[in-house]
């Protein structure tokens, strides 16, 4: 279960993080409400990417990194063993 609860806090950290670099690059511009949020989920979609992307990439070099994303310590998933709905299916057949 603490795997479960670590991989949820590995993915919400770089959702948060992202979403608010969107919101602070859109301060300042002017622009209808419909405008300013397909531009704050667009930015938001690209920088919580990039920096999942980065920070796990620096994390294999430099393991402290990995506080930038909740926790240095990454879930470990154990092969044969119910992590989710569908883990006793093959991809293919959902």
């Amino acid at each position: 279960m603490y795997d479960l609860f670590l991989s949820w806090v590995r993915t919400a950290v770089p959702a948060a993080v992202g979403s608010l670099i969107a919101w602070l690059a859109t301060k300042g511009l002017v622009l209808d409400p419909a405008e300013a949020t397909g531009l704050i989920l667009a930015v938001g979609g690209i920088c919580v990417t990039l920096y999942q992307v980065t920070v796990s990439t620096l994390q294999r070099r430099w393991p402290i990194v990995g506080v930038l994303l909740g926790s240095t310590k990454l879930p470990t998933y154990q092969s044969g063993t119910s992590q989710g709905l569908h883990s006793d299916r093959p991809l293919s057949s959902l």
